[in-house]
């Protein structure tokens, strides 16, 4: 009489944990190199930016010390100032007005939501002419104003400046959008030529 076994696979349900601990396993491990090749990718780009200063450094330390040589050279050259030229020199000086300065300053202030337009001096007057956006819970004046004592509070800007004052401002639709233009004097200080640096 021959005997007649049932085959229970009980391997099934571990071959299946196996297979998704392999999966998780693999995600891991995924994971860890896409990471590690981060770091490395940035620490590389880091070091690079790192290696393009030091260049730029030497470079300029190079420069330096060629201007430091023509100097030296220069001075050893060079004639004697009399007093009158100091005089002239220092006047020149004292009446110079550093337009590029003053017009990036006067750029950094300037918010957003406005524009400047026009620049125009005359009679040592700088007029300001710009835009500005309207806005329901804000009168157009408090704006302007506004815009006016950030100018005024900005020591780099208003120094070179005796007054800086609202002349006056004016509503106009384009396109659709309700806009203010305004107009602003700034009162320069120092008197003579003005030399545009």
């Amino acid at each position: 009489m021959s005997k007649k076994y049932i085959i229970i696979n009980l391997n099934k349900a571990e071959s299946r944990e196996t297979k998704i601990e392999r999966v998780r396993e693999r995600v891991r491990w995924g994971t860890f190199a896409l990471l590690f090749t981060l770091f490395v990718g940035v620490n590389f780009r880091v070091w690079m930016i790192g290696f393009g200063y030091n260049s730029i450094i030497d470079q300029k330390k190079v420069e330096i010390e060629k201007l430091k040589d023509k100097i030296n050279l220069l001075q050893t050259q060079g004639k004697n100032l009399s007093k009158d030229d100091i005089l002239s020199f220092a006047e020149l000086e004292q009446d110079r007005f550093l337009w590029a300065h003053n017009l990036e300053e006067m750029g950094k202030m300037t918010p957003s939501d406005m524009a400047i337009t026009g620049l125009r001096y005359k009679n040592g007057k700088l007029m300001i002419k710009g835009i500005a956006l309207t806005f329901e819970d804000r009168k157009d004046f408090e704006i302007i104003d506004e815009y006016v004592q950030t100018l005024r509070r900005n020591i780099d800007f208003s120094s070179s400046f005796k007054k800086i004052k609202y002349v006056g401002h004016s509503k106009v639709k384009v396109r659709g959008q309700e806009i203010v233009k305004f107009e602003i004097e700034a009162r320069i200080k120092k008197s003579g030529r003005k030399s545009f640096s």
